[in-house]
């Protein structure tokens, strides 16, 4: 199996990204990071949402110029998850990349988000369960004692837990795979980061399996 570098993008209002060499001695993390959010442009709808897409197209192609990739990773769409002009912008930004995948030729591997999360192993722990069990059952007695259903839970030492969700089990399993690589351990607010480098794991993951 030839060495790739693949770069992948976690396309949204913030774009999580990750750059990887992935060959038979395993994968190695080049660099990651995240294309902030930029300030809707002024102007009269949709006119400044075309030159919004463009600004963040515009980094997205800086990039694939700095890292020269074989292949790019980007997780596909899902109607209905984001609001009208959320999802408007997304779209937007979506086919500018589209576009430019047409005229350059490059490779392109687009995931589902239940695929790659599926594939890489991003599934709930038994402790995280009987942690998200034990958030229930305390609301639940709490409500049952005050008539009121609480907004926060406690455990017995008096520390604030709340559920963990999907976003967490994600940034869990990238600290996982990639903690030898990573500046630093990801955390919640890093979630865009590690839906980047999960989807680039997954790519890696479907290259050895197929080898």
């Amino acid at each position: 199996m030839n060495p790739k570098r693949i770069l992948s993008l976690d396309m949204s209002s913030k774009t999580g990204w990750a750059c990887i060499v992935s060959s038979d001695e395993g994968l190695q993390l080049i660099e990651y990071g995240i294309i902030q959010k930029s300030a809707e442009p002024r102007g009269k709808y949709p006119s400044n949402y075309v030159d919004w897409a463009y600004q963040v197209f515009g980094e997205i192609q800086k990039l694939i110029e700095r890292f020269k990739p074989d292949t790019l990773v980007i997780e596909e769409t899902v109607a209905g998850s984001k609001q009208v002009y959320s999802q408007k912008i997304l779209e937007w930004i979506h086919f500018l990349v589209a576009k430019f995948i047409k005229e350059s030729n490059i490779e392109a591997v687009y995931l589902l988000t239940g695929s790659w999360r599926a594939e890489t192993g991003c599934v709930m722990s038994k402790e995280e369960k009987l942690k998200n069990k034990a958030v229930r059952e305390y609301k639940k007695q709490k409500e049952k004692e005050t008539g009121t259903k609480p907004m926060a839970a406690y455990d017995i030492n008096g520390k604030r837990i709340g559920l963990v969700g999907k976003k967490h089990v994600n940034v869990r399993r990238a600290n996982e795979v990639y903690g030898a690589f990573l500046k630093r351990p990801l955390q919640k607010k890093d979630e865009d980061e590690a839906d980047a480098l999960m989807l680039a794991y997954c790519l890696h993951l479907r290259r050895v399996g197929n080898k």
